[in-house]
């Protein structure tokens, strides 16, 4: 795999500079703004029947996967009956399975085409989730360490990866990405929520499920928390001053009005009377908080759930199989109290289905100590009157939390790991788990539009000893539910129609803006138009930020032709977020597309590029793009991340990494701008960096960055590189290190470095590509390191 190195000489790096610039003038020229019109090439669907599509895992009695089942060897059951595959197909890591997809088609001649099923290969998503309400803060360090390691190790080429806290905490970091850098200030982010109501670190430690046994009338589990209160208030307990301590009261009192008589009868009557109303106040309190402790874990584990499922039903749109690791201390369902019902596993089980998502539960705990006397995190003191009542709770109460975690993993066809220390194992268990998978779709035989739950089962033909793990149904849609929001939809068009033009404007604005911030706050990109980004830091005389580079697909535009010329126009809208999620810059306009048929072929082919320049502080950022085409109101999204370094502290650093691939004709530029291309000290011509970032398997790649605040020794500076390639946590190719050959008439705080190599030997797939310059005069080092796709 050889490489060519090479720097800039002065005015090639002006040009780069200018290339980056010109964009800005062009942008602002763009003030047409068409007339709302009309299309008939709006999308329509008419799906006569309900496609379920469901993947599976199969296992032996070792509990090892079983990879070499036919289609054949399945029998799926819908309610009890039997239905007929449509589709069947095995996927594995490597190569992932096809799903079906629904394929769009628009109207022709005013008449609506069925929908047809399509395949798609998807890759692996994975969703790390965090819940941060019910982790203790001793458990917090353990989660972070394995989540760091299972991102530097064990992620592999090819995966987007999201981290959420179930409290919503990580904040922008919630979209997948492959990116390390990002991942991994994702998880540093994470903290445990403080429950100010009830926090058992510092209050009496009474669980979950045994303040339900209290709510329930449990004597014993009541005796349990009045002696608990009375410990952490230094108050009588039960065996001093709670249900025997008043005992002991009215034995004294007693006594002494049988021995004493008159005013110590009375002083005794007296004594039974406080003992009497010392134990009413510690029964009533103990009940109190029995109430409070419920009440703060219905809604805590509501919170969770409901997080959980909101992220589930987002990926629906996302092809392939889904997977969500949830990392908890646990939470407790409750049984059938006044809070029993907190929430109905079956909604998480249904948008599992929908969202061809399985959720695996790993016990934060790890190895979890027994009573009496708990562990660490949850340590318990031993009661001395009731010590039998007390194992037997708290060990039902350790199950009945990890009982939580076993449902959803349960009915969504996932596993629950516990028990164990090595958190990264339970990880590398779920991977292993999904090596082999299957995915079957079937449409039943009559409309089910009922809103009922639906019970799926499969089994393997013939051997019953082999365990199929998948989600255990779905709800099918409610007719009454979808005829009410079509009505409503009716009478606001209706309504809409009715306005005067400007209000209408106004409202057709309101809902264009609506869709575009569903597009800005999108877990994933949104593809009716597909959209690609790359958001890269640079520093040069004239910018000191970033650039945001699009590339937009044009074939799912709607071009109508009109007076002669192919028009669309589309609405672009973007911005640049800080860490803690307040907007640094944004923008917003409209493109209009007016092509000459005779180029519109190429254009679908090829696509557009659009460049936008920010100027930021130094800083961590996220750009969020939104694409909306006006006519047909089809949306497409992106997102990219940046590191802004401060350059003016000194020390080394590196601008992005642009990448483009040499020799290759790139698509036009939105708006119009002159295509300019830098040519090295030895002749390569360096094409503006792609957003796209796919190459050709066997093509060249170039890169260009920038290295900043080298130290300069006698009008000259000593830079060495190395250039590596990684395959997930692999190392696939390493260049030499080399030497910067840099003219002295450069500015040498701004060192251009670039290089070009051939991808020959590397086979398709996604691949990190790292740099490391190295300043020989200072020993300092710098790194940057960036995704790209061998096609």
């Amino acid at each position: 795999m050889p490489i060519c190195h090479y720097t800039f000489p002065p005015l090639k790096v002006l040009v780069l500079a200018t290339l980056f610039c010109s964009v800005i003038g062009a942008q602002n020229n763009q003030t047409q703004q068409p007339k709302p019109a009309t299309s008939k090439n709006q999308d329509a669907l008419r799906i006569e029947t309900e496609l379920v599509q469901i993947d599976a895992v199969v296992t032996d009695k070792q509990g090892k996967l079983v990879p070499d089942l036919k289609r054949e060897d399945f029998e799926l059951y819908e309610d009890g009956k039997k239905q007929s595959l449509t589709h069947f197909a095995i996927g594995t890591a490597k190569q992932p399975a096809q799903w079906l997809t629904t394929e769009k088609k628009r109207i022709v001649n005013a008449q609506p085409i069925r929908a047809t099923a399509t395949t798609e290969n998807a890759g692996r998503y994975i969703v790390l989730a965090v819940d941060d309400y019910h982790l203790a803060a001793s458990n917090l360090g353990y989660v972070k360490s394995a989540l760091n390691k299972f991102i530097a190790e064990q992620m592999v080429a090819g995966d987007k990866i999201a981290v959420i806290a179930t409290s919503g905490n990580v904040g922008l970091f919630q979209q997948f990405t492959g990116e390390r850098d990002f991942l991994e200030r994702a998880i540093n982010r994470l903290t445990v929520q403080t429950k100010v109501t009830v926090d058992n670190t510092g209050g009496p430690r009474i669980s979950e499920y045994q303040a339900e046994l209290i709510e329930f009338g449990d004597p014993e589990a009541l005796e349990l928390a009045i002696n608990e209160i009375a410990r952490v208030e230094g108050a009588p307990s039960a065996g001093s001053g709670g249900a025997s301590g008043a005992d002991s009261r009215l034995g004294s009192g007693r006594q002494g009005g049988q021995s004493g008589g008159g005013q110590n009868g009375g002083q005794g009557s007296k004594g039974i009377d406080q003992a009497a109303t010392f134990r009413e106040m510690m029964v009533a309190r103990a009940k109190s908080y029995a109430r409070t402790i419920l009440a703060q874990n219905a809604n805590f584990t509501r919170a969770t759930l409901d997080t959980l499922e909101s992220v589930v039903r987002n990926l629906r749109p996302l092809p392939g199989r889904k997977l969500m690791v949830l990392l908890s201390d646990g939470f407790f369902l409750g049984g059938a109290g006044v809070y029993s019902q907190i929430y109905d596993t079956r909604r998480l089980a249904d948008a599992a289905t929908r969202a061809g998502v399985v959720i695996y539960s790993i016990d934060a705990r790890g190895l979890v100590a027994l009573p009496p006397g708990g562990d660490v995190t949850d340590p318990a003191a031993v009661d001395q009157t009731f010590p039998g009542a007390q194992i037997r709770i708290e060990q039902t109460a350790i199950n009945a939390k990890r009982d939580g975690l076993g449902i959803l993993a349960e009915e969504t066809g996932g596993k629950l790991f516990f028990n164990n220390n090595d958190l990264n194992l339970g990880l590398q268990h779920i991977l292993d788990a999904n090596e082999t998978y299957y995915v079957l779709a079937y449409e039943p035989p009559e409309s089910r539009r009922d809103g009922r739950f639906h019970k799926i089962e499969i089994r393997i033909a013939g051997h019953p000893e082999l365990k199929v793990r998948t989600r255990n149904g779905y709800f099918s849609p409610d007719e009454k539910a979808e005829k009410e929001e079509k009505l409503a939809a009716e009478k606001r068009q209706e309504k809409l129609k009715s306005l005067p033009p400007e209000k209408q404007a106004q409202e057709l604005k309101a809902e264009k803006d609506k869709q575009l911030m569903t597009g800005l706050s999108s877990l994933f990109p949104l593809k009716d138009i597909p959209v690609e980004i790359a958001v890269d830091f640079v520093d040069v005389p004239s910018l000191s930020g970033a650039t945001v580079n699009l590339h937009i697909d044009a074939a799912n535009l709607s071009f109508e032709q009109i007076k002669g010329r192919q028009q669309t126009a589309i609405d672009v809208t973007g911005a640049l977020f800080d860490e803690r999620g307040k907007v640094a810059t944004s923008f917003s306009e409209r493109i209009n597309l007016n092509v000459k048929p005779e180029n519109l072929p190429q254009i679908i082919k090829q696509g557009f590029n659009y460049r936008r320049l920010a100027a930021l502080q130094p800083g961590f950022y996220q750009a969020r793009i939104a694409v909306r085409e006006q006519v047909s109101g089809r949306l497409g999204s992106a997102s990219g991340w940046v590191e802004v370094p401060n350059i003016k502290s000194g020390q080394l650093m590196l601008s992005g990494i642009l990448l483009s691939e040499s020799g290759k004709d790139a698509p036009q530029e939105l708006p119009t701008a002159d295509h300019q291309s830098t040519k090295g000290s030895e002749g390569y011509s360096l094409m503006p960096s792609s957003a796209s970032r796919r190459f050709k398997s066997g093509s060249e790649m170039d890169f260009l960055l920038f290295v900043y605040n080298a130290k300069i020794e006698k009008s000259a500076v000593d830079l060495v590189s190395q250039t590596q390639i990684f395959s997930g946590s692999k190392l696939a190719y390493a260049s030499p290190i080399t030497k910067l050959q840099v003219p002295t008439d450069l500015d040498l705080q701004r060192v251009p470095y670039g290089a070009r190599f051939s991808l020959k030997g590397l086979d398709a797939g996604q691949y990190e590509l790292r740099l490391m310059v190295i300043d020989r005069l200072t020993k300092a080092t710098a790194y940057r390191r960036v995704n790209f796709t061998i096609e």
